[in-house]
């Protein structure tokens, strides 16, 4: 999970900073967040020339001090009025003007539908945080109403992009329709913005989804067999450990069974790898459907199987090997139209007789069935005898 702290951190951020956008743009109020003085010193690097500064605490500032909400449209307005002073003929001389006043980069796109104009390196909003409202009234004004000079008739759009809202663009259309001129004609839940924002939180939860399922996979990995599913010995002794202390707690006692397949290179002759496989996989969910839920089973080996039985003395884990054993006789799994039934060996192991922790037990159960399996199949021995 640490691995990717910051990569979920990250995500965190870009929901947030989506989330607060679109609770902006879909409020029935006009109301506007602004960068604070504070937010735009911090954001004045040493390439800035100290009008930009002014500039911004005057729109940013003052305006919404002394005009409030009307500030934003207030500069629009203001903008539009002195654009008609520019005189302006071309949307190549409004790109080389906003070059020349260092307002940003323009591309327009004007046709008999829509008018989409994108402005790069913004004035107003460029390295500000984003606050999750469009700010940049000044630049979409003195567009507006070039635009309106050049068409001959009326333009009005709406910001759909902006670095406010967290865009490194902004972004500002306009439609044409049944009303003269360009207009972005609102309904009161900014659809575009809406479903830009959607589609930005849509693309972070996919990759949020790939993370957590890459986190997942690879935990899996960790802490299981890859072919079988069970436990890998090292999850399961850290398992084991616990189990441990609990029986020392309560004076209770552990089984530890070490058991190994009959015969099982057979099968690898007969069926091949996979087949083998095949066989292991039925064999390992058949015996843990056997197993009570509080006990441990892992794959130590390639035809070995370790299991951990809390709770359990030496005559309860004969009992329950016996019956375990016994209903894995009956299994028979059907590889490439053969049958295969298989036996196993078993070893056992009893906290707190035969050892103290979990790697002097299972040492102690492995040699018992190896043991056990010199006599014949499907024996099962116990490291000290069982009471009698």
């Amino acid at each position: 999970m640490a691995l990717r702290s910051h990569e979920e951190l990250s995500l965190a951020t870009e929901f947030a900073r989506a989330l607060r956008s679109l609770l902006a743009l879909t409020s029935t109020e006009e109301s506007r967040a602004w960068p604070s003085p504070a937010d735009i010193r911090a954001t004045q690097g040493g390439e800035e020339r100290m009008p930009t500064a002014l500039f911004r605490y005057f729109q940013f500032t003052l305006l919404p001090e002394i005009l409030g909400p009307s500030a934003g449209p207030a500069v629009y307005l203001a903008a539009k009025r002195f654009s008609q002073h520019l005189e302006l003929h071309s949307i190549q001389a409004l790109k080389d003007w906003f070059r020349e006043m260092e307002l940003g980069e323009l591309e327009v796109e004007l046709d008999e539908d829509r008018v989409l104009v994108k402005l790069t390196h913004c004035l107003s909003c460029r390295r500000l945080p984003a606050v999750g409202s469009p700010v940049c009234d000044l630049e979409r004004g003195i567009i507006d109403g070039v635009l309106e000079m050049v068409t001959g008739t009326e333009v009005l759009t709406k910001e759909t992009l902006c670095w406010g809202l967290g865009d490194t663009v902004c972004q500002f259309e306009g439609y044409s329709g049944p009303q003269a001129g360009y207009l972005y004609r609102e309904n009161g839940f900014h659809p575009e913005a809406q479903r830009r924002l959607l589609a930005h939180v849509a693309d972070q939860a996919d990759v949020a989804l790939e993370n957590l399922r890459l986190i997942e996979e690879r935990q899996a990995h960790e802490t299981h067999d890859p072919l079988t599913g069970l436990f890998n010995f090292r999850y399961l002794r850290e398992r084991a450990a616990f189990e441990l202390e609990r029986a020392k707690r309560y004076g209770r006692r552990v089984a530890f069974a070490m058991l190994d397949l009959d015969d099982f290179g057979r099968v690898n002759d007969e069926a091949g790898r996979q087949g083998g496989d095949e066989v292991l996989c039925h064999w390992a969910a058949a015996l843990t459907a056997q197993l009570r839920s509080c006990d441990l089973v892992c794959r130590y080996g390639a035809d070995e199987f370790l299991l951990v039985l809390p709770e359990t003395a030496d005559q309860q884990a004969d009992a329950a090997l016996e019956r375990v054993l016994g209903v894995m006789r009956e299994l028979a799994v059907d590889v490439d139209g053969r049958s295969y039934a298989l036996t196993a060996s078993a070893g056992v192991a009893v906290y707190p007789e035969d050892g103290e922790n979990p790697e002097e037990l299972v040492a102690k159960a492995a040699t018992t069935m190896y043991m056990v399996r010199a006599g014949g199949p499907g024996q099962i021995g116990f490291y000290s005898s069982p009471e009698g």
